[in-house]
């Protein structure tokens, strides 16, 4: 006898994506902070964090936005643009706290291995990719898993358009292809915590 199993989902996971307002100019910008980062021995100043796992490329410091008007500028637009997803999507919509945010730039063969940032959003910006391709993945950690056949369902590929700005889970495990043009990746990564006011109510199990 065949008996009728039906299937339900339980939990979805997703990213959310924009394109950044004024590309070009916050480009410039950060290119310009690169440039000086790149020519530290002319200039004798530096930011550069020199951390490099697991991100094996060049990083400034993780208080950029605090040490750079356009990073902090780049990240207030994008934490407004993000907060306002949110509202809309009919989240709890908690007050945004940057806890981190630096500048990556990929030369040659320099690649980020797979991890995650333990906060509540992540974000990445784009903005210097056109000559230098980067494939983004997206990993599932829940290996012990029923899977279909010939399936690879651990692992999702994403190719960002420079430009765009992508946000998702911060605990969400990821990583980044390595750089195989001689032209600079530039990308601006944040990672945001939330504080929810005191009006906030949050579920309970009372009713389940």
């Amino acid at each position: 006898m065949e008996i009728k199993v039906n299937k339900q989902d339980i939990f979805v996971d997703s990213f959310w994506s924009f394109m950044m307002p004024d590309h070009q100019h916050w480009k410039k910008q950060l290119e310009n902070i690169v440039m000086v980062e790149k020519n530290k021995d002319i200039h004798n100043f530096s930011n550069e964090n020199k951390e490099n796992k697991p991100v094996q490329a060049h990083k400034t410091s993780w208080d950029s936005h605090h040490r750079y008007p356009a990073v902090f500028n780049i990240m207030d637009l994008i934490a407004t643009t993000i907060g306002q997803s949110i509202e809309q999507d009919g989240w709890e919509a908690p007050q945004l706290n940057p806890m981190n945010c630096w500048i990556n730039w990929y030369e040659k063969n320099q690649y980020a291995q797979t991890h995650n940032h333990f906060n509540l959003l992540s974000a990445v910006y784009f903005a210097k990719i056109e000559k230098s391709p980067s494939k983004f993945f997206f990993h599932r950690e829940d290996r012990f898993r029923l899977q279909k056949k010939n399936e690879d369902s651990n692992i999702k590929l994403l190719i960002p358009k420079e430009g765009s700005v992508i946000f998702f889970n911060g605990c969400q495990a990821h990583s980044v292809s390595a750089n195989t043009s001689d032209e600079t990746r530039i990308t601006l990564a944040i990672n945001f915590n939330g504080e929810y006011s005191s009006e906030f109510k949050p579920i309970t199990q009372k009713g389940y």
